[in-house]
């Protein structure tokens, strides 16, 4: 774990300070969250928290926001807490499982601690990656960023873990692979609640229709942009949902 200093004086505790400079500048420079804005006192659920930088960056924008933070990777989920503590946030609530279609105890994911974002319930989903970044870049340099290890984590449906009756602003998803199963997650009950989303996709196997059918069916209009820094080889969006009548 090491203290990155940040461009624009930021400190975050990280695993990868390469990685932490990558998510400031997706989310301060290229604005990869900025599509729409939120109310004043908005009820956020932050699905894939990593080192907290959404959620901080949230707090930023908006100070009485509330959060729930998912993070099922155990030294992740440690070094979020940190985080959290370190600029003294509060409103926010750290969840440690990670978030799918039923609930499941002991399920193995990979975490790779030179790119704790890429943590994946779905490593074998990662081959297009390894392979674009191979052409691109040293392969040595590749090789260990991909290097992982097996951690054991719980998994839950969201709707298990949503409060009773809240109405939910934003809820931000990036998972790696198991977006369409937070998804189906969900209660048809507790759809019309949730007024926002944002979801990071790879179209692997035709999933970003998949999943953007899947959120029109539910009542929202979408829309879809790529991923910034991230190379179109590797097929990343970012789809923005937004319920009709918003």
């Amino acid at each position: 774990m090491e203290l990155a200093s940040l461009p624009n004086g930021l400190e975050l505790y990280t695993e990868s300070p390469t990685e932490a400079e990558y998510l400031y500048k997706e989310m301060y420079e290229h604005g990869c969250y900025d599509s729409f804005s939120l109310p004043d006192d908005p009820f956020v659920l932050d699905v894939g928290a990593n080192i907290g930088m959404f959620s901080l960056y949230t707090k930023q924008r908006y100070p009485t926001a509330e959060i729930i933070a998912f993070e099922p990777i155990p030294v992740t989920r440690d070094i979020l807490r940190r985080n959290i503590a370190l600029h003294g946030l509060t409103g926010i609530t750290v969840e440690d499982c990670a978030l799918g279609e039923k609930a499941e105890n002991d399920v193995v994911f990979t975490h790779y601690p030179r790119l704790p974002g890429n943590s994946t319930r779905y490593p074998e989903q990662k081959q297009l990656q390894i392979d674009v970044c191979l052409r691109l870049y040293p392969e040595d340099d590749t090789i260990e960023q991909h290097q992982g290890y097996e951690v054991h984590v719980p998994v839950d449906r969201l709707s298990r873990r949503l409060p009773a009756g809240r109405r939910v602003d934003l809820l931000k998803v990036d998972v790696e692979g198991a977006e369409y199963e937070v998804l189906l997650g969900i209660d048809a009950a507790d759809w019309p609640r949730i007024d926002r989303l944002i979801v990071e996709v790879q179209d692997l196997d035709g999933r970003l229709d998949l999943i953007c059918g899947f959120l029109r069916d539910k009542g929202y209009r979408t829309e879809v942009g790529p991923s910034p820094m991230v190379e179109e080889e590797i097929l990343t969006f970012l789809v923005t949902a937004v319920r009709e009548g918003l």
